[in-house]
């Protein structure tokens, strides 16, 4: 065996005799299998199958066979951690003779961790306030809230139904892309919506029609219409006014079930809202942990990885129909995710970290309550599908190592309120 940076080769000697065993498996397996004039199936002598397959040609797929279980011994002989296929050269085959092949496997490279104990993170930690419970409230009874058609100028917090057709025109006002008439409904209360249409559709009355310009986003994802002007035309069919439920037992109840009373009702809330706060406090940490342990850590990233990265992003460019970044720009970053993949591996075996039976449990467990599935049902659907569960074993294996980590970097709390 020999090694250069992440590269290892093999030099293997098949013997004769072990050889010889899988060829006669051969000849077996094609007296069974092939319909040759003049003999029933089972009966054909090797002089037969010879004249019809080739002597090599039988020589050959024999070693093929052999290969699958001769590469899982050489990793687990070797302890090697593949990153690709290995290519393997079969150096001498010939009847009667040990076989010889050079096998090349391409192995995850070796990393120079830093120590964790020396990285330092900030936990932001937030307390949830009357106002910040009175807001989600709100949501709440928005969420729950009924719609009655009024008949005056629409307000803020309205819904607005209106037909409207759209034009996207260049800067010398040529159309480019235009679309019939649709009818929508327009929450006057919708975060997303356009300034320019919340302008146009406050004070409208049924009947009305009204007219709106909004420039395209320059990174809309047809690039050919980013930048541009889309021109829409509205004809409102109806004024809706959003009536919010009473804050009371009846409303916990209809939001919490049969035992719900308003004072639990925001608890939960609050609970809620704290959990949420925490995870994402404690996700930023973690973000920041990452960022400086991959910076602090130094390893060759290996080129083919890098490869298959880079094609993985441009991939992804291409199925959401964005604009991909240049070449060096995706190199860099395929670099950055490589080196990241890496780091991160390393320090979960490095700290121990595993992925047991009742971590996969826990995973059936959390994906049966989220989805309404029995957990059995869960269980059975995902070992049926081999990338899922891989999947699911490498988002598992991560989220051990970061929590491994975490426990051994350096964490200064931080209080936001």
């Amino acid at each position: 065996m020999s090694q250069e940076k992440n590269v290892v080769t093999i030099k293997v000697v098949v013997e004769e005799k072990d050889l010889s065993k899988e060829v006669s498996k051969t000849y077996d397996r094609l007296s069974k299998n092939a319909s040759i004039p003049g003999f029933r199936k089972g009966r054909a002598p090797r002089k037969v199958l010879d004249l019809r397959f080739g002597k090599d040609a039988i020589l050959a797929e024999s070693m093929e066979e052999m290969i699958p279980s001769l590469l899982r011994e050489l990793t687990t002989d070797y302890d090697l951690d593949l990153i690709e296929d290995p290519d393997i050269k079969v150096d001498l085959l010939e009847e009667g003779k040990d076989a010889e092949l050079t096998v090349v496997f391409e192995v995850e490279p070796e990393v120079s961790l830093a120590d964790l104990s020396s990285i330092e993170v900030t936990l932001n930690k937030m307390d949830v306030t009357d106002e910040i419970i009175d807001n989600a409230v709100e949501d709440l009874r928005r969420e729950h809230s009924s719609l009655n058609t009024v008949y005056r100028k629409s307000s803020l917090g309205d819904v607005v139904i209106a037909d409207y057709t759209t034009v996207v025109v260049d800067e010398g006002g040529e159309e480019l892309v235009s679309h019939p008439a649709e009818t929508h409904s327009f929450d006057l209360n919708a975060e997303g919506l356009k300034p320019e249409i919340l302008e146009v559709l406050t004070g409208v009355e049924i009947g009305e029609e009204r007219d709106a310009e909004v420039t395209i986003d320059e990174g809309y994802r047809d690039e050919k219409l980013a930048g541009k002007t889309a021109k829409y035309h509205f004809s409102v069919k109806e004024v809706q006014e959003r009536v919010l439920p009473e804050l009371d037992d009846d409303f916990a109840k209809k939001v919490m079930g049969d035992d719900g009373e308003i004072i639990s009702l925001r608890d939960k809330i609050k609970e809620q809202i704290q959990n949420r706060m925490d995870e994402e406090g404690r996700r930023v940490a973690e973000g920041e942990m990452i960022s400086k342990a991959v910076e602090a850590s130094s390893v060759e990233v290996p080129v083919s990885m890098v490869g298959r990265q880079k094609d993985h992003l441009l991939k992804g460019f291409e199925e959401r129909k964005e604009t991909a970044p240049s070449e060096e720009e995706l190199i860099k970053k395929a670099e950055a995710d490589v080196k990241e993949y890496l780091v991160l591996e390393a320090y979960g075996k490095s700290l121990g970290v595993d992925i047991s039976k009742e971590d996969l449990d826990e995973e059936f467990s959390r994906l049966s309550q989220m989805y309404g599935i029995a957990v059995e049902t869960v269980r059975k659907a995902l070992l049926n599908d081999r990338d899922r569960v891989n999947g699911m074993a490498n988002k598992i294996r991560l989220r051990k190592t970061l929590k491994a980590m975490m426990e051994k970097v350096k964490i200064e709390e931080k209080k936001l309120n």
